[in-house]
């Protein structure tokens, strides 16, 4: 193959082709502008960069393997981004600008006229611009001089040359004004019956008039905002609102409803969480439910664009409103959609049962890495990676627009977007992914699986041993941890391994390697912003939630005093009102936020001793509707506490009661770590050494109790009766002088004969009143906050 010649220049010369030069061979690795960087095969020397021309110029170059190297006349436009339809353009200009350089035109060997070896680049200028007057076209002798030093500039490619394509402007030079009312008018009309574009323009020109007409003042300025009815007909078409006029009135609301922002698109996600997704859907699994009974289910779950992987996901009951008993129905709500969030921040632990291939240990997760950057990740975390969102697109339901919702993303400085209402490619990993639960978890619930539709749902699956749903939400981590992280996606590869698919797993260690990974872990005090907010008004007896009283615990009861003393919180809007924090799940405590101090107040419910059971808020209001029925008040908390601690759960049918005894575990959601973990007093102590331990002489029996007296020194070996103290007879016990007189009528040793009778009197253990912030005994009144 080697040798000169068009046939061996023919097609053209891709990044990774091999060739011959010099003698030796050399592969392509890179291409920009005119130079070839060339690695060479032998490994003797470092990659050299060399012109193209230089290259296919020489005798002995041949292309070994892969695809041939590019013609002559392209070559300098590959890797500068040849424009379609400018090719012969630019090959044009390229023969120009050589014959200006050197005088002679590319395949010629004479000079022409006016482009001599005596003729200097001044006149070579001239004459090509004579020659291109000839030719229709209008190009000074300075024009092409600075095109040349441009040409030089850019390395002799002729792209540079080419005139550059100009954007066209959005509208053409119709005023903004205008065609923002054009936006408007259609929108308003979208739920209406269809028009024509001349009632479209007539309701447009009415607009411009009652809007700018105080501003400009002259009606012949605001009639100049409009233009003509040729020119609006060509704007209506241009910017698609005469198609969205043609549409049904569904489709026309639709797209009406979209907000405004950039949706669509393929958007650069470079890093986890850059860019997540969260969607709700049915399970189509029936779960037991509070009460014994069926219930269905639905499933929350975020998943990140980066690498396909779950940061978190949420079941909950779902059930329709029952038409005939009025009960309100049941569906995700916005503290579940916070306690789902919650989980992305922190690893999954192991639950017992699991197989052991689920622990992050075991999987193709970083784990020594992402241990010495976290703590938290221990041999029992699952194999899920945790990812903190900075962005997430969420549907367009109610608890995703909440307000507490909102909060809290605001909180943890996520941003959000809102998709398109019945528009699913805004959204389509978590959309493929309900697709993907189904085949591969969902069916395989052979307990409480209802089928992809009702007319494919089985018989008798109300009759069936259900799972609860804490236990389907263990079920799916696992199914998680175990299965869709670590199973390769065909939609996941590699740069550098184009053709092998990844696991999300695996692709998260690609990407965690070069963004790196902080560990961001939230606080029991933080994780308590995740709870719902209720605005209350303590009092001495404590403040109401829900008609339930609430207290504060005894090493709290001081600060709450304080917060009493200070008469309201002087928030905006909220004079005498404090902000209050409850989990609607596990409803027994609350969390009273001072802003002042930035502090939380733990707070119990005044009769949780009642209620041993788990219960939930739920719960609680739907035996406060019971009572009410019963001719009772809602605000009669002791009688609701007293029902719903003495509830017996209704059974599914019939049927003798199955094997389970005990009472059916409500649905609490996910737990959050929200207690202060309690402090070891001997943390901070040193080891101590057992075997230097003494036995203390004695211990008094209570802190009010007389010194004891003092000792009567050991009489020393040897001591004659002569030296013996006086009284007579035997030398003392040293401790004789700690124990009274034990009634058996001997006269008390001499050591103790002097001591006061208040010396041997044994003092007993009082019970101390519980004293108040102020120092006082607690006689208060009866409803005080202090007698708990």
């Amino acid at each position: 193959m080697a040798g000169s010649g068009e046939a061996r220049l023919a097609g053209s010369l891709s990044i990774g082709a091999r060739v011959r030069w010099q003698e030796r061979e050399w592969e392509v690795v890179e291409w920009q502008g005119s130079q070839v960087t060339l690695l060479p095969q032998d490994g003797g020397e470092a990659p050299r960069a060399v012109s193209y021309r230089w290259l296919v110029g020489a005798d002995d170059f041949a292309v070994l393997s892969g695809n041939t190297a590019p013609d002559a006349e392209g070559a300098a436009l590959g890797g500068w981004g040849r424009q379609e339809g400018q090719k012969e353009e630019a090959a044009l200009w390229q023969a120009r600008m050589v014959e200006i350089d050197t005088g002679l035109a590319p395949g010629r060997s004479e000079h022409a006229r006016g482009f001599g070896p005596e003729t200097t680049l001044a006149q070579r200028c001239a004459a090509m611009s004579a020659r291109m007057a000839a030719d229709g076209v209008r190009c000074s002798a300075h024009t092409l001089a600075d095109k040349r030093r441009k040409w030089k500039a850019a390395g002799e490619n002729p792209v540079v040359l080419l005139p550059a394509a100009r954007d066209r402007r959005p509208g053409g030079f119709s005023d903004p004004r205008c065609l923002a009312a054009m936006q408007e008018v259609v929108a308003r009309r979208a739920h209406a019956s269809d028009v024509t574009i001349d009632v479209i323009r007539e309701e447009v020109k009415d607009l411009l008039h009652a809007r700018y007409g105080k501003e400009l003042g002259d009606p012949a300025a605001v009639a100049a905002l409009l233009p003509s009815r040729s020119t609006f007909y060509l704007r209506m078409k241009e910017s698609g609102l005469a198609d969205a006029l043609d549409r049904p009135t569904r489709a026309r609301a639709a797209l009406a409803s979209t907000p405004p922002l950039p949706h669509g698109g393929r958007e650069a996600v470079l890093r986890p969480g850059q860019v997540t997704q969260v969607d709700t859907t049915p399970l189509r699994i029936l779960a037991r439910g509070d009460d014994g009974r069926p219930t269905s289910t639905e499933m929350t779950s975020l998943i990140d664009v980066a690498n396909h992987s779950v940061c978190a996901l949420m079941i909950t009951p779902s059930r329709p409103r029952d038409a005939e008993s009025g009960r309100p129905g049941r569906a995700t709500r916005a503290i579940d959609l916070t306690l789902m969030l919650a989980q992305a921040f922190a690893p999954w632990p192991v639950m017992p049962g699991w197989d052991p291939l689920s622990a992050a240990a075991a999987s193709s997760l970083p784990f020594g890495a992402l241990r010495a950057a976290d703590e938290r990740f221990t041999e029992a975390t699952a194999a899920r990676p945790v990812i903190r969102p900075e962005l997430i697109i969420y549907d367009q339901g109610s608890p995703y627009v909440s307000e507490h919702f909102t909060e809290v993303c605001d909180r943890l400085r996520i941003a959000r977007r809102p998709a398109r209402k019945r528009t699913a490619p805004d959204k389509p990993l978590v959309e493929h992914f309900f697709v993907t639960l189904a085949h591969r978890f969902s069916q395989h619930v052979r307990h409480g699986w209802q089928g992809r539709s009702h007319k494919k749902r089985g018989r008798g699956i109300e009759r069936m041993p259900l799972y609860t749903i804490a236990e389907l939400q263990q079920m799916a981590q696992e199914w998680v941890a175990l299965e869709y992280q670590q199973t390769p996606d065909a939609g996941l590869h590699d740069p550098f391994r184009p053709g092998v698919a990844l696991s999300p797993n695996d692709m998260y260690a690609v990407q965690v390697a070069r963004s790196g990974y902080r560990a961001v872990p939230l606080s029991p005090a933080q994780n308590r912003f995740f709870l719902l907010p209720q605005w209350v008004t303590p009092g001495k007896g404590g403040f109401m939630i829900d008609y339930r009283t609430y207290q504060p615990v005894a090493q709290d009861a001081g600060h709450y005093r304080e917060i009493l003393l200070r008469g309201g919180s002087k928030l905006p809007g909220r004079e005498k009102q404090w902000e209050c924090r409850f989990n609607p799940y596990r409803p027994e405590r609350v969390w009273l936020y001072d802003h002042t101090a930035g502090t939380w107040v733990t707070c119990d419910f005044r009769l949780r001793h009642l209620l041993n059971a788990p219960w939930t808020a739920d719960m609680w209001q739907e035996y406060a509707e019971q009572h009410c029925a019963a001719d009772g008040s809602e605000r009669d908390e002791e009688a609701i506490a007293l029902a719903l601690a003495q509830r017996d759960r209704r059974r599914r049918s019939r049927r003798p009661p199955p094997k389970r005894t005990g009472s059916e575990p409500p649905f609490q959601g996910l737990e959050l770590d929200t207690e202060q973990p309690s402090r070891d007093p001997y943390a901070d102590l040193e080891e101590f050494d057992l075997s230097t331990l003494r036995p203390y002489p004695v211990q008094p029996v209570s802190p009010l109790a007389p010194p004891s007296a003092p000792l009567v020194p050991a009489l020393p070996a040897g001591m004659g009766g002569a030296d013996r103290p006086p009284g007579g007879g035997q030398a003392p016990h040293p401790l004789a002088a700690l124990f009274p007189d034990d009634g058996d009528g001997s006269p008390p040793e001499a050591a103790a004969a002097g001591a006061p009778a208040a010396a041997y009197e044994v003092v007993e253990a009082e019970v101390l009143d519980d004293l108040g912030p102020d120092g006082d005994d607690g006689a208060e009144d009866e409803g005080d906050v202090w007698e708990m």
